[in-house]
Order: C-alpha cells, then structure tokens, then sequence
C-alpha cells in the first residue's frame, strides 16, 4: 500500500536525467567534444527559435511596432530562451544564476547592439528582406557567442562531476588533506 501519491523527482534528479539524455545522443568516441557538439546542436535549435520567434513577432506586429522594436522584443525572448538551454543541456553549470544570466544577456546585448546597427542599413541598401538579413545574422552570432559563453558567461561555474565544460580544471581535481586533518 502506499501512504500518498508519488513523488515527482527533485530538480537534481531532472538536471541529471536532462545530461544524461544529451550525453547519450553522442556516440563514445565522440565523448571528448561533447561541450562542443551539443553546443552546435543546441546553437541550431536556438537560431531556430531565435529566428522563428523574431518571424512570428515580424509578421503579427509589423502593422504596430517598428521592425526595430520587435527585434527588441525578440532578442529578450531568445536570450532567456538560450539561456536554460545552454546553461543546462551544453555548459552544464551549477554557478549562481544572478551572477551568470547579466554575462550571459551582456554576449547578447553586444549581439544585439550590431543588429539593430546593421539590420537597418541593410533593408535600406541590400536587395534583401528582413527576413534573409535576420537569417544571416544568427549565423554569425551562434559561432562567436560559443567563446563568449564559454569564456565569459558561464565561466568558474562548477560543473557535473565528469569535469566536462569549461569550469577550471583546478575545481575538478580532489583537495588534498589538510595537516593533521585526516
């Protein structure tokens, strides 16, 4: 007999059940580049998302917002967005959210400071839709915000106990015993 309804698993045990799913869709020998690889499947579902959320916010808000405004709109929905999806799935990094979300968004913003600089100028003087300018700019931030997240968002915080990402290796190595202390 049981005494109440089962309990739902806590969220270590959601965290762990989510690593272990994304490590087991890379074969073995391909373990080593793990951060790597799941960061370029991860990167693609959030340009995908990215650019379809800032496709249906174009498409439904163009009539009352300025193509400027929506992208606004569209980077906040993304980086929030991007955020758990690398911080949990790709970095896997157990630091203080308060502390690494404001570098996180700051990679973004940086991103999102030359879009809102280039997607004008390009719908003035390109041949090119909003929709194509858009396409070819998350391109280019996927591939440079990997090092921003890698050296600078998510940095220091420790990691899983495989030692995988980009925590520093110092915090992966066990301490020694202090003197007289055994």
């Amino acid at each position: 007999m049981s005494s109440g309804p089962p309990s739902r698993p806590g969220p270590t045990a959601r965290r762990a059940w989510v690593e272990r799913g994304a490590d087991g869709l890379i074969p073995g020998r391909f373990q080593r580049y793990r951060e790597q690889i799941l960061y370029l499947v991860v990167g693609g579902w959030n340009t995908l998302f990215g650019y379809l959320n800032f496709v249906m916010l174009y498409y439904f808000l163009q009539v009352r917002l300025t193509v400027m405004a929506i992208l606004v709109i569209s980077y906040a929905i993304s980086i929030a967005h991007a955020n758990v999806c690398y911080r949990y799935v790709v970095f896997r990094s157990r630091g203080s959210v308060l502390r690494e979300m404001p570098r996180f968004t700051s990679v973004y913003l940086v991103a999102l400071a030359a879009n809102l600089v280039i997607l004008p100028l390009a719908l003035r003087w390109l041949p090119l839709s909003a929709y194509v300018v858009q396409a070819l700019f998350t391109v280019a931030v996927v591939v440079l915000s990997y090092f921003g997240h890698k050296r600078f968002s998510f940095r220091g915080g420790s990691h899983g106990s495989r030692g995988q990402g980009n925590a520093d290796p110092r915090q992966n190595r066990p301490q020694s015993p202090t003197p007289g202390r055994e």
